[in-house]
């Protein structure tokens, strides 16, 4: 599937009322100046060609990059507000932070979370989950975004634990 057809896919998944209006060239470099790189090309393509938000796979959304009133999507207002969460030390030394410019994405339920390295050009997929496997941020086998939605549509990345079949295990350990 090329990137313009997997975009698509994206667009026709995506439920009408959760097609916010698409991010503008400055909310992107905003975040792109917080998080100290560029956001991964496939990534931008999604929040400037299909919505500032609210697109995903499974169920799951995407923060918005900017604060949207009429549109809810995850436990935050925008993805800034949730990478600032993410990492900022907490006053409990148990609490891991996740490093500068790996960026919070999608909210997938109960303290899980899918979070994007902008330090890579691609956007290397991360997951936090606060529950089960990890109770930390672990890599995972997804190089990309676009492997990461490409998988998502085909149905690849579904059950109730889908991406710790793709955890790196041995960088999840405590």
């Amino acid at each position: 599937m090329t990137e313009d057809e997997l975009i698509a896919m994206v667009r026709k998944q995506t439920p009408a009322d959760n097609l916010a209006p698409v991010a503008a060239p400055t909310v992107i470099a905003a975040v792109e100046a917080e998080v100290g790189h560029p956001m991964p090309r496939f990534l931008r393509r999604l929040y400037t060609e299909v919505s500032n938000g609210g697109f995903g796979i499974d169920g799951w959304e995407c923060a918005s990059l900017s604060p949207l009133p009429d549109h809810y999507f995850c436990d935050g207002e925008d993805i800034l507000e949730l990478y600032r969460s993410f990492t900022t030390p907490t006053q409990d030394p148990g609490d891991e932070t996740v490093p500068p410019g790996i960026v919070p994405i999608m909210d997938r339920g109960c303290t899980m979370w899918t979070l994007v390295d902008f330090r890579t050009p691609d956007g290397r997929i991360w997951v936090w989950d606060g529950n089960e496997c990890c109770r930390k941020l672990c890599p995972t086998t997804i190089t990309s975004v676009r492997e990461y939605f490409a998988e998502g549509i085909a149905g690849r990345l579904d059950g109730p634990s889908p991406l710790h079949n793709h955890l790196i295990r041995e960088s999840c350990e405590h």
